[in-house]
């Protein structure tokens, strides 16, 4: 073979050329596509704009914000260049002159500009489940409509010659409060990816249930009726008519779907009030009102405490559901291995035994009991103990499905209850998790890592039909019982012989300490 570059050093060097040009390409992919976003942002924002006057309801700055703090990798110069130009153009082809397009889109990405950077750093709340973090959010908005109108006031001479700053400042400052009060926080509860958790057999049962009762629609109806009264009767108090009914949507649903009504009830009573059908106290549309700027900022501070209102109380209900979970979490599991507490074990097993009808594969129950570890407490201290029991417990649920179920019975004892699987399935599981607590290592200060072991005891609903949980649970104890006799570290299934661990039991024991005999009486 000719001397040269090695050929293992050319698939390298071609990979990383490619890397080099596909993030060369990705910038201006990403900046046309925040023009395209930004472009369709403005046609929108332009559905509400009165002959003549600023739009009421301006979602381009909000949703280009949102869009930044969700994806940051989107957040580069190229980017927000891309989103001028996308804002500009619209302006543009609503029949201004460049010069002024991109100084409305300047405007604008000041505000989005400062509510990225708010909402990207540290202190704002990873998450809108607590009033706080509403009020951290709205004050957000607050400052992007702030920094919105400073610049807009900034550019009046040149963007609005003979205008007057107080109709300007209060136009854009109130027109932007709205508008990232409305939009960013539903964007912002959008989950990052699509996870379906569970039983889902389960969820569309309790869903049909909620359904049929009327508690899934009742919300809803009433929240269209009241709307529907706004749009027929009118008048100045018709921004107040869907309040009773989004506070009712923020005691039946989820945070996230009642943001979501929440915006669809703004949109459509700004767009009702833009174009005249929903008159407040006059036929006309609002561009023949000649609404004084009081007037407006009391319109809009009217829309905006409808959008704020439900978004509090969900926030609240939301702190609330969190701290119950928190409850329920601290109450139904162990607090060293984060296994279930031996009361939520029993509870939660009988329920998956008392499900009609069965699940097609039966039901297996294991029960676990670490190996010697009496000796071990008393050989290297308690703290030893407790680091022991945590590693096996997190390398137990780093293998086990997330539907099964795993306690602690008690002091070293754990048991797994693995519904809709068959006996020879619950065999493998057992033998794989005998595998993995084998193969730990444990340090503990400093010194050797110490090895563990763990004998199984499996028994599957099948081999004993008419037994209850407590004689299922006895019968996978005296399988755990065999399996110990027979020299630990090993898989023992109720009615048959063990299986075999692929080395000695004595192998995976700590050579700082000897084992007992196989004989010896069993650890409390």
């Amino acid at each position: 073979m000719e001397r040269g570059i090695p050929l293992i050093q050319i698939p390298a060097s071609m990979s990383l050329v490619f890397r080099l040009r596909t993030q060369c390409c990705r910038k201006p992919i990403q900046a046309a596509l925040l023009a395209a976003f930004a472009f369709l942002c403005s046609l929108l924002g332009q559905l509400t704009q009165p002959e003549g006057g600023l739009s009421i309801l301006w979602p381009a700055n909000a949703l280009l914000a949102t869009l930044m703090i969700r994806h940051p990798a989107l957040a580069h110069p190229l980017s927000w260049a891309g989103a001028l130009c996308g804002l500009a153009l619209g302006s543009v082809l609503q029949g201004l002159r460049w010069p002024p397009a991109v100084g409305y889109g300047i405007t604008d990405l000041s505000g989005a500009l400062v509510a990225w950077i708010i909402l990207s750093s540290p202190w704002s709340p990873p998450r809108l489940r607590s009033p706080r973090a509403i009020g951290q959010v709205l004050t957000a908005c607050a400052a992007a409509a702030a920094t919105n109108a400073a610049v807009a006031l900034a550019l009046t001479p040149w963007l609005r010659p003979g205008g007057q700053w107080t109709t300007i400042a209060l136009n854009w400052f109130f027109g932007q409060l709205l508008s990232y009060s409305a939009f960013l926080p539903p964007v912002m509860l959008l989950p990052r990816r699509l996870r379906l958790r569970g039983d889902r057999r389960h969820s569309w049962a309790s869903l049909r249930k909620r359904l049929l009762s009327g508690t899934l629609l009742l919300p809803v109806v009433a929240l269209a009726a009241s709307l529907s009264l706004c749009f027929v009767l009118g008048g100045p108090g018709a921004i107040a008519f869907p309040i009773p009914a989004l506070m009712y949507c923020a005691l039946a649903y989820r945070q996230i779907t009642t943001a979501w009504l929440t915006l669809v009830t703004a949109l459509a009573v700004m767009l009702g009030i833009a174009n005249g059908w929903l008159p407040l106290g006059a036929s006309q549309p609002l561009a023949g009102l000649h609404f004084h700027a009081w007037d407006m900022v009391s319109l809009r501070l009217g829309v905006l405490l409808l959008v704020a209102s439900p978004l509090l109380v969900s926030g609240i209900l939301a702190a609330r559901s969190d701290l119950i979970s928190s409850l329920h979490v601290a109450l139904d599991h162990d607090g060293l291995t984060r296994a279930l507490s031996r009361q939520a074990f029993l509870r939660s097993a009988e329920e998956h035994l008392g499900r009609t009808p069965a699940p097609p594969q039966g039901n297996a129950l294991l029960m676990m009991d670490i190996d010697h570890f009496k000796l071990l407490n008393d050989r290297h201290g308690h703290a030893a103990g407790d680091q022991v029991l945590k590693a096996f417990a997190r390398t137990i649920r780093g293998v086990v499905r997330p539907r099964d179920l795993f306690g602690r019975l008690g002091g070293e004892e754990f048991s797994l209850f693995l519904p809709d699987t068959s006996e020879q399935d619950a065999n493998d599981i057992a033998e794989r998790l005998r595998g993995r607590v084998a193969g730990l290592e444990i340090s503990l200060n400093g010194g050797a890592p110490l090895k563990i072991s763990v004998s199984i005891g499996t028994v599957h609903d099948s081999q004993a039909p008419l037994a209850s949980l407590s004689g299922l649970l006895a019968y996978a104890d005296q399988a755990m019982y065999q399996a110990k006799r027979g020299g630990r570290n090993r898989v023992h299934a109720y009615g048959g012989g063990a299986a075999e661990a692929s080395d000695a039991s004595d192998t995976t024991e700590d050579p700082a300490w000897h084992p007992p005999l196989n004989n010896a009486p069993r650890a409390p």
